[in-house]
């Protein structure tokens, strides 16, 4: 049956809710068409402007229910009660026609986006955090490091990626792999512990099992296979990489409150102190910059572990604020 376009007047009616049984039946077929936006819109709005009275205000979930309902009336032919122009839902199926092209695309954008969006997980300087995932696995964060969990997380997979530096210990699921991307590289598991840490002064990301076995990869290319007590060490620079043994205990040792350094760079380790006090750090002297050293720390003063590298590297240095220089 071929529908003819209603009159403006009487598309106007309708919408101030004046039609007919007859009519309005008639309308309802040929708003099911999707056509003719531009000229149900304009009725709309002088519709809207005819109404007595001012509309009352509705909630977020009263509009929804309102369109629904409408929906319902459109697909179904059900009719609304006669009088409808005091009722709040003609207002709202107003509304709902009228900004039907851009809120009804705003709610669904929002809501898909609460639902894809990933959680995300941000230790603040001067404070580690201690992350607890929906299968039973723990992740510790260092200053200033940040993890992003997938809401599906655990339901099909088990995917996390990483910015800086953290402690993972992963409960084991021989059916659902631990993958963490951090930097260029994805680490894989089943069930261990280790630590990736992306947040280095030299470009490099090292990576250190502590417990289980892990499979490291880049670009779906296997790169090793680690053992307890090894690192990995990847240069992003050249993509070069080796793997080295190592005292993991002594690596992660900074999640008990501890920082243990091995011939380090000076560089690196005012990185980490950054991070570990909430401060800034200048160093003006390249030598000293690139000086190794080996110290530890735990729980100390930031004055205090100025002072230790100061004797072991001869440096100077002054504090205003938060902000420190050496020389």
């Amino acid at each position: 049956m071929r529908i003819e376009r209603p009159a403006r007047k009487a598309l106007i009616a309708y919408f101030e809710g004046a039609s007919s049984q007859e009519e309005e039946k008639l309308i309802l077929h040929y708003l099911s068409l999707n056509i003719d936006a531009d000229y149900i819109t304009s009725c709309m709005k002088e519709a809207w402007s005819n109404l007595d009275g001012e509309p009352t205000t509705l909630s977020e979930s009263q509009q929804m229910q309102a369109w629904d309902n409408f929906q319902q009336r459109q697909n179904k032919l059900i009719q609304f009660p006669a009088k409808r122009n005091h009722s709040w839902f003609v207002y709202a199926a107003c509304i709902a026609f009228f900004i039907l092209s851009t809120i009804s695309i705003i709610w669904y954008q929002q809501f898909s986006k609460k639902e894809t969006s990933p959680i995300v997980y941000r230790a603040a300087f001067g404070k580690q955090q201690k992350v607890h995932l929906k299968d039973s696995s723990t992740v510790v964060l260092f200053p200033g490091s940040s993890l992003e969990v997938p809401t599906d997380f655990n339901q099909a997979d088990r995917k996390v990626s990483l910015s800086g530096r953290a402690y993972f210990k992963v409960t084991h699921n021989s059916q659902k792999p631990f993958e963490v991307q951090a930097g260029r590289l994805t680490t894989k598991v089943l069930g261990t512990s280790f630590e990736v840490n992306t947040d280095r002064s030299d470009s490099q990301q090292i990576i250190t099992l502590h417990t289980g076995r892990i499979n490291v990869s880049y670009n779906k290319r296997t790169l090793a296979s680690l053992q307890p007590n090894q690192q990995l060490i990847y240069n992003q620079k050249n993509s070069h990489f080796k793997v080295v043994q190592d005292n993991a205990t002594e690596t992660i040792s900074w999640i008990n409150g501890e920082l243990t350094y091995d011939l380090v760079p000076l560089k690196q380790i005012c990185l980490d102190l950054e991070k570990w006090y909430a401060v800034k750090i200048e160093i003006r002297n390249q030598q000293l910059s690139d000086k190794k050293i080996s110290t530890s720390f735990k729980d100390a003063p930031l004055s205090k572990v100025l002072d230790v590298i100061s004797i072991t590297t001869g440096m100077s240095y002054t504090i205003k604020g938060d902000h420190i220089t050496i020389y």
